[in-house]
This record gives C-alpha cells, structure tokens and sequence, in this order.
C-alpha cells in the first residue's frame, strides 16, 4: 500500500504552508506598525514639549495613531481570516488534521470570555496595544488642550491660531473616537462575533 500523498493533499498542504507565511509576514509586519507608533508618538511628543510654540504639534499624534492603529487593526482582520480559513476550511479537506486553529479557539476561549482587565486576553480599554495607539492619541489631545489654554492664558493668540487649533483638535478628537471604536469592533471579533474589516 502507498503511504504518500496523492496531489490534492500535497496542493492543500503547499496551500497551508503559503498561509502560514502570509500569517508571519502579517504578523511580523503588524508588529512593525506597533513599534512606528510607539516611535513616531514618542518623537512627536518631543518635538512639542521642547518648546511651548511646538504644542500644536501634539494634534499631529492623533492623526497618525489613527492612521497606524487602522493599519494594526487591518492585518489583524487578515489574521483572523487566515486562522479561520484553515480551521472551517482547509482542515476539513484535510480530513481534519490540522488542528491547531480549533485547539488554540477552544483553549482561549475561557480566556477571552472573561474580558479580564489588565491581561494581554482582556481585549478591552486598558490593553496595551489599544492603549498604545487610542489611549496615546486621547492623550495627546488632553495634553494640548490643556497648553493651548494655558498658554492663551499667559498670551491671547491671534484669532486664526485659535481657529486653526480648535479645528485640529476637533479633527483628531473625531479620528480618536473613529480609532477607538475600530478597536472596539475588533474587540468584538476576539470575542467570537462576526469579523468586520
């Protein structure tokens, strides 16, 4: 009797071991994302606090959080894509011999039911990839709120610097309320609902 694998069984073995690669590379390139956030809202929140007439810059950190967080939340969408495909589809072809993707679901599932705060499984307000891209930008915001008034305080601006201001900070207000309910829907995909992009 021959022990190898006829061709539709090596083609869906080639096919997921393509899917694993598009897994890292999203992963790896997801990753890459979180740390430009980390270094662009770093560098931008330097350049502000060096001198009091950079402050407006604070109102760059919620456009680009907004921006990369998106992108996060994009190869995110796609990992859960791959993870589910191989796991209703591809296992099934293959008479049910991958089985790493339901094991790892039902294995977390007591883990991500408990929507625990403070844990990397509590996909919530306080976990820190939200905090690093939502939870920056709301700062930012907060932060140049309270310099622009203090500084207004100290000197009045003219009229359109206080325009131009209050508009770039009702633009990244909006962008961080757009940002946290992308991750809110995600949150909701963790958790077992339907996926959305």
């Amino acid at each position: 009797m021959d022990d190898r694998p006829d061709n539709s069984t090596t083609i869906l073995l080639a096919e997921y071991a393509a899917l694993r690669s598009e897994a890292e590379r999203r992963a790896t390139v997801q990753w890459n994302v979180f740390a430009l956030q980390i270094a662009s809202a770093g560098a931008i929140v330097s350049l502000a606090i060096a001198s009091a007439t950079n402050v407006a810059l604070l109102l760059v950190v919620p456009l680009v959080s907004y921006m990369l967080g998106n992108r996060y939340i994009l190869h995110d969408f796609h990992l859960k894509l791959i993870r589910r495909y191989v796991r209703d589809s591809l296992s099934s072809r293959l008479a049910g011999h991958l089985q790493w993707e339901s094991w790892r679901d039902r294995a977390l599932e007591p883990e991500v039911a408990r929507r625990r705060w403070f844990t990397a499984t509590g996909w919530n307000a306080m976990h820190p990839t939200w905090l690093a891209f939502a939870g920056v930008a709301a700062l930012a915001l907060l932060g140049a709120l309270v310099a622009g008034v203090f500084l207004w305080i100290a000197r009045a601006p003219a009229w359109y610097a206080i325009t131009g201001f209050g508009v770039g900070w009702l633009v990244g207000a909006a962008a961080t309320v757009r940002l946290h309910l992308t991750f809110d829907r995600a949150r909701d995909d963790h958790t077992g609902e339907t996926t959305r992009p």
